[in-house]
């Protein structure tokens, strides 16, 4: 009887211990994932602050920059990534690294440029013709007839942005707010700017595998070096940014939509040039790139109308040409990612530099961020 009840007394001691062994890897297991998520966090928002010590370091080259030349272009430090690889090693971070690139957000079809003014209705007859040449560059042939003719994309993205015409629908093929009812989930049409490139999709008929399209283009991608590189982004090609106040005149405003020719990418620089004339985009683009045979001098000068040296226009084109692009820029994009052990913090941030009225210095200030 005795060693029974001490039997019983022992199943009870190991079933206690069992208990208290469970509860107390359970409790360390929780305390380890407390450590391990402070320590995450702590890691994120150091690496955080390295990608806008990044980004402060962007604005202050792109300041820089503008004292010193009146153009910018991919020839410039500001567009060199060894050498911002290098500047951001000089940041003095002992331990993670941080990347940082910057784009020229006027190098890139200006997608509000499409109307005159805001508010207002009246188009950009030279956007419309860029916006026909681009969408017959890159649509697809085996859509229905209302979803790739040109003509059809534009009037849908008129209407999405025009107002003070009452709704009224363009042409045959435009959609205002009535069409984007009924859809599901339905939406309302913006009558008014695009405030992201996102929107672009929302627009009826813009072709939704645009980007597969410049993604599979074969005169880009046929080299080995451009093997595995990344899909072509709709913020690549397309920007909400360069609207400025139209003086005299209230609350109106503009985008000129003029490209910067200097840093425009192959699929704007072949939608810029005249009808037939698509194969000389990336001639322009190697004549911007050419270097001397030691590959550390850029050896043409992006000078004003640098492009003649490289093509011929007739008279009427070359006008048409140069209403149509620019040579500087004040509105760019910086992207800074920072990484600490597992964390990573990719932060993006438009730029637009202006100078000083009273000091007459130029300076950069943030108009808008994002972060992943």
């Amino acid at each position: 009887m005795k060693g029974s009840q001490n039997g019983m007394a022992l199943v009870v001691v190991l079933g206690v211990i069992s208990v208290l062994l469970a509860t107390g890897l359970h409790l360390a297991r929780l305390t380890n994932e407390s450590v391990i998520t402070a320590g995450h966090q702590a890691d994120r928002f150091a690496a955080r602050e390295m990608a806008l010590s990044a980004i402060h370091l962007a604005m202050a080259l792109l300041a820089d920059d503008a004292e010193k030349t009146d153009i910018d272009s991919i020839q410039e430090d500001w567009a060199d990534p060894e050498l911002l690889s290098r500047m951001t090693e000089q940041l003095g971070f002992t331990r993670g690294r941080v990347s940082l690139e910057i784009i020229d957000e006027l190098g890139k079809i200006q997608a509000n440029a499409l109307l005159q003014k805001f508010p207002g209705s009246t188009v950009n007859q030279d956007q419309v013709r860029l916006w026909e040449h681009f969408l017959e560059l890159h649509i697809s042939d085996d859509k229905s007839r209302d979803l790739s003719d040109p003509a059809a994309i534009i009037n849908c993205l008129k209407d999405w942005l025009d107002s003070g015409d009452d709704g009224a629908v363009s042409g045959l093929s435009g959609a205002e707010s009535a069409y984007y009812a009924e859809l599901s989930p339905p939406y309302i049409c913006a009558d008014g700017v695009f405030n992201h490139v996102s929107e672009l999709l929302n627009v009826k008929g813009f072709p939704p595998d645009l980007l597969s399209a410049l993604s599979d283009n074969t005169d880009r991608d046929s080299s080995e070096e451009d093997f595995g590189k990344p899909p072509v982004a709709l913020g690549e090609i397309f920007t909400v940014y360069g609207l400025s106040d139209l003086p005299g005149e209230g609350k109106t405003y503009h985008c000129p939509g003029r490209i910067n020719i200097n840093t425009a990418g192959f699929e704007v620089i072949q939608a810029l040039l005249p009808r037939g004339m698509d194969g000389f985009a990336q001639d322009l683009l190697d004549y911007r790139a050419q270097k001397s045979e030691d590959g550390k001098m850029f050896v043409n000068l992006l000078d004003k109308g640098w492009y003649n040296r490289v093509i011929g226009l007739s008279a009427t084109e070359k006008e048409v040409f140069d209403r149509m692009i620019r040579y500087d820029s004040n509105i760019f994009k910086a992207i800074s990612t920072g990484r600490l052990n597992q964390a990573e913090v990719t932060v993006s941030a438009y730029i637009k530099r202006q100078r000083q009225e009273k000091t007459n210095q130029w300076i950069c200030r943030i108009i808008q961020m994002e972060r992943n």
